[in-house]
């Protein structure tokens, strides 16, 4: 066996293995002696066929599947042995043409595409400035809050007609270019809706000015927001039925429901947060409201904090990248998601990930970042933890236990959340190499900020 690494640039490498005969030939008369054991061939007892026959039958076969398999372990330990860091895997190359005749030839060649990892050193240091908000929590923060859980445990209440967090409940007619009910259209189609979420200004108005009993003219697209997902659920039509489905509809308003809010008692304390630990009276309540709403807008600041340190590293380290290979090594492995039409407008996104990926993994060796056993079940507990709040059980402390043990003994879970702490790690450590800037801001002020950067963006 010859193996020949042959370098082409700082990005890309060729490796080529060269098998003749002698490589191989003991390994495929093991195997065909060894499948000769366990064939049946009509006119033998099972295990008697000749080796010829069971060669003339399987020898092709056997030696396609074993000169790869040779092939295969030796580009590994190549790659391993010398200490070749590499991008993705290697693919079939392009440059030079493997000669895999098992027809004709006793000889083979098997040649690979390689994408090199760019060598870099960290650029990062306190002359790097980040802002570090501080959010501060007023009175009116926390009455809105307050407000907004008396109302989702407050209680539907029928009214007659409809205020800004109303919800309306009627039923949707198709109509034709006449406005009469177009015949083996969408019908008696059930339907509920916040006026307040309408985005079509004459529409929501009109909706926050409905009575019960009355029948509105809508525009089905503007009612709901031109989401197409929303309108095919609630018209219980297919995709296609989007193409040939008028926008003129009746909304026959039956019912108009308000929710009234939850008042301040020892039940609606209870109910939020259980018979064990819920606060005595309305002043211990509004401090237990302050402390959460600090600990929501101290991670938001976190995560804003977060959010400079990944364009950071980005822009710190402008790595280059074997974009050609890599793109046809996604292309190959990922063909759902990438195809020769979207590569290139889906690629820049998938480079800049790469990029901070690899230099959060030379932080993580500078700073010699070790994951132990702790770390996998905090980040476990905390990532089921997030799933379970996502479906609004904000308390649900054995079950996240439960099911993070269980899936703590899945080797992929494992390795994620082994990702998630090296991740966490090096972020934190690149504070301790920058300088932050505390800046002091508001609720409104923070949400302002970061949503004029993801218009930017």
């Amino acid at each position: 066996m010859k193996v020949n690494y042959e370098p082409i640039d700082a990005q890309h490498a060729s490796l080529t293995i060269e098998l003749n005969k002698g490589d191989y030939a003991e390994k495929v008369d093991k195997e065909l002696k060894s499948l000769q054991k366990n064939l049946a061939i009509r006119g033998f007892r099972q295990g008697k066929a000749p080796i010829e026959m069971v060669r003339r039958s399987y020898g092709k076969s056997v030696l396609s599947d074993e000169i790869q398999r040779i092939a295969t372990q030796a580009l590994n330990d190549y790659i391993s042995e010398n200490n070749i860091d590499i991008l993705g895997y290697p693919l079939t190359s392009e440059r030079i043409e493997s000669k895999l005749d098992i027809e004709n030839s006793e000889d083979f060649l098997f040649a690979f595409d390689l994408g090199l990892a760019p060598k870099f050193e960290l650029n990062l240091s306190p002359a790097d400035h980040l802002e570090q908000f501080v959010i501060s929590v007023d009175e009116a923060e926390i009455d809105k809050d307050i407000d907004y859980m008396r109302r989702r445990l407050g209680k539907l209440e029928e009214v007659d007609q409809a205020e800004a967090d109303d919800v309306i409940y009627g039923v949707l007619d198709e109509l034709n270019e006449d406005g009469q009910v177009l015949e083996g259209g969408a019908t008696a189609k059930e339907a509920s809706l916040v006026a307040s979420m309408v985005q079509d200004e004459a529409l929501r108005n009109t909706l926050l000015n409905a009575k019960v009993g009355e029948e509105l003219r809508v525009n089905i697209f503007q009612l709901f927001n031109n989401n197409d997902t929303v309108i095919r659920n609630t018209l219980g039509i297919p995709a296609e039925g989007l193409n040939d489905l008028s926008m003129d509809f009746r909304f026959s308003i039956n019912s108009i429901k308000r929710r009234s809010l939850a008042e301040l008692n020892e039940a609606y304390y209870m109910e939020l947060y259980g018979p064990e630990s819920y606060p005595a009276n309305e002043s211990e309540y509004r401090e237990r409201v302050k402390n959460n709403l600090e600990g929501y807008y101290a991670n938001e600041a976190q995560l804003w904090l977060d959010h400079q340190i990944s364009h950071l590293l980005t822009n710190n380290h402008p790595l280059a990248l074997p974009d050609d290979f890599l793109k046809r090594w996604l292309i190959s492995t990922k063909p759902e998601e990438y195809n020769a039409e979207n590569i290139e407008e889906r690629y820049q996104e998938e480079s800049n990930v790469l990029r901070r990926q690899l230099v959060v993994e030379k932080i993580a060796e500078a700073q010699n970042i070790q994951v132990d056993e702790n770390d996998l079940r905090n980040a476990a507990y905390e990532y089921v933890a997030d799933l379970y709040r996502q479906y609004g059980l904000m308390n649900a402390g054995n079950l996240v236990v439960e099911y993070a043990e269980k899936q703590l003994k899945d080797n992929d879970f494992r390795r994620r959340m082994a990702d998630r702490v090296v991740h966490r790690k090096s972020f934190d450590a690149v504070r301790q190499m920058v300088s932050l800037d505390e800046k002091p801001v508001s609720v409104e002020e923070y949400f302002s900020h970061v949503n004029t950067h993801k218009h930017q963006h």
